[in-house]
């Protein structure tokens, strides 16, 4: 605490003597206010003792200040509310962001199998795309064989012809190589 002080003070035409540890200026401003009510309560009725403007200069500065304390508690619950709302918002922000991570996570699982099934889908791309060049090749040696095997067929089948001609003319021969004995041994 500050410095106790002596004050005197001028209220309603009496010198007052005020101790206190609050500036000079402060406790002069105190009661110049002090003043300023109970001249004002004078004027407006001369027949009013002292004491009876005191108490009511007492009564309309109590009034002051509970209206004033009532105005101070309502706009400190104005001043709260905005407080309270921004808690209430922080809380639902946090709420919020664990939310956001929950998902970020789960998108960061998904994009992740995501990535792998289409790592998947290419190998099996290029696989498609070498069997179907296999089945391309392939085809394209039974295509070969299938000609060499036409031609083949060809040959088989021309010697068969050139086997049977011959039989047929092995045939003739035997006959008439028969008949020819036949005559040579009839003769």
């Amino acid at each position: 605490m500050g410095e106790k002080i002596k004050v005197i003070v001028k209220i309603l035409g009496q010198d007052y003597t005020i101790v206190s540890d609050e500036s000079r200026e402060y406790i002069q401003k105190l009661s110049n206010y002090v003043d300023d009510k109970m001249v004002e309560i004078a004027e407006k009725n001369k027949k009013l003792s002292t004491a009876m403007i005191a108490v009511l200069t007492a009564l309309n500065i109590a009034d002051e200040y509970f209206k004033l304390l009532k105005e101070y508690e309502e706009l400190k619950d104005k001043a709260y509310k905005p407080i309270a709302e921004l808690e209430e918002i922080k809380e639902q922000l946090a709420a919020t962001t664990t939310e956001v991570n929950k998902i970020n996570k789960e998108y960061e699982k998904i994009y992740s199998s995501y990535e792998k099934l289409k790592e998947s889908s290419a190998l099996l791309e290029q696989e498609n795309i070498d069997l179907k060049e296999e089945i391309n090749r392939l085809n394209y040696e039974i295509n070969i064989k299938n000609s060499k095997l036409e031609k083949s067929d060809k040959i088989i089948e021309d010697l068969k012809d050139k086997l049977m001609m011959t039989e047929v003319k092995l045939v003739q021969t035997k006959k008439e190589l028969q008949e020819f004995i036949e005559t040579f041994d009839n003769s």
